[in-house]
């Protein structure tokens, strides 16, 4: 029997790949003649290079960069011949920022820009972009201050790259910027559609769970409205900008990035497609199944590119109320692996024991097709 194991990350908890190796363990004690091919994934969010990276020969590397709050910092990215991927959350994400720390408006983004700078002088001609589970909301100024934009209050004073300084934000100097050479290609991969701006955009539907207090939205997502009508009205327009706190518009328009599927550009890396041929069993899973997950999150990409006739199951953190009924988008059945009431804490640090035995429960349900 051969099982395709494609789980995307549970956050703050296990890795993608440390999911489908749980899954795997599982799966082998209660099933004898099985073979299980291990294809972690990621929608764009936090986690996608590392997901990425376990199935096709990437070269780790290193490049000191300006930090969250201006002090120098190494961030890593990912090379294989002219590709290099990847993500802001190495830089900026949620998991590296302090509690105390967490002000969306303060965190720079600018070694973003400066990373890019660095690649296409080494010969990158195609960059991929994770740009998910950052801790800032600057709506992209970063990106532009890291490719040469300087930004000036009303005095005259040159203002720091942050969020914040959109509220104060008099002109925009493109005297110093990079051309992004032709022949060069950015991708970003993003699971969301949200625009920069307005009630679905990065403010309102993320501020808050980076640390922006809901008191400011209007203020700050007017500040970004401004700083755009500025420079680049055409990316008010672009669905999937506020991804990121902004940062996928400011590569939109400083960086001429497109924004493409963060599913659909990982399967295509890891050639899935490929792997999935004679499948008997395709399992997915992430850390909540939602109806949010309906929209471009990675379990449902991994169905849909299954192929018909091979059945999909969802091992996943926790299932939602308001998911539809099963079976949907060519997942037949979703399991919880959640086996009692306890502290949320509990559950994250026990996730890949639980994970473990909930494939091994499936594997004797699938024992029992046989008898």
């Amino acid at each position: 029997m051969k099982i395709v194991i494609a789980p995307d990350s549970f956050k703050e908890s296990l890795s993608a790949e440390e999911v489908a190796e749980a899954i795997k363990r599982g799966f082998q004690q209660s099933i004898a003649d099985i073979e299980c091919l291990l294809c972690p994934v990621s929608d764009g969010g936090e986690g996608t290079v590392d997901a990425i990276r376990h199935s096709i020969d990437l070269e780790e590397k290193w490049f000191q960069v300006t930090g969250p709050f201006g002090q120098k910092e190494a961030m890593r990215y990912f090379q294989k011949g002219e590709l290099a991927l990847f993500e802001v959350a190495d830089l900026v994400g949620l998991g590296k920022i302090p509690m105390e720390n967490r002000n969306p408006l303060q965190i720079q983004t600018r070694g973003i820009g400066a990373l890019i700078r660095h690649l296409i002088a080494k010969g990158i001609k195609e960059i991929y972009i994770g740009v998910g589970g950052t801790a800032s909301n600057d709506g992209g100024i970063g990106i532009a201050a890291g490719l040469g934009y300087r930004f000036y209050d009303r005095d005259g004073n040159v203002l720091p790259a942050c969020g914040q300084s959109l509220l104060n934000l008099a002109s925009v100097s493109t005297e110093n910027r990079y051309e992004i050479p032709e022949g060069v290609q950015i991708h970003i991969l993003a699971d969301v559609v949200s625009p920069l701006c307005g009630p679905q955009g990065a403010t309102y539907i993320f501020g808050k769970q980076k640390g922006l207090d809901p008191t400011r939205f209007e203020v700050v997502d007017q500040g970004i409205q401004d700083f755009y009508e500025k420079v680049s009205p055409e990316t008010l327009e672009i669905k999937g900008a506020g991804a990121g706190g902004g940062i996928a518009g400011g590569l939109c328009a400083f960086a001429q990035a497109n924004i493409v599927s963060g599913i659909d550009t990982c399967l295509n890396l890891i050639n899935f497609d490929k792997k999935v041929l004679h499948a008997d069993l395709v399992v997915v899973g992430e850390g909540r199944l939602d109806r949010q997950s309906l929209v471009g999150k990675a379990p449902i990409g991994v169905a849909k590119r299954t192929p018909v006739g091979v059945p999909v199951i969802a091992i996943c953190g926790s299932l939602a109320e308001d998911l539809p009924p099963l079976p949907f988008e060519n997942i037949q059945v979703a399991f919880s692996i959640l086996e009692k009431s306890e502290p949320l804490e509990d559950s994250l640090k026990n996730a890949s024991l639980y994970l473990e035995r909930t494939a091994a429960n499936i594997g004797h349900l699938l024992n029992m097709r046989k008898i």
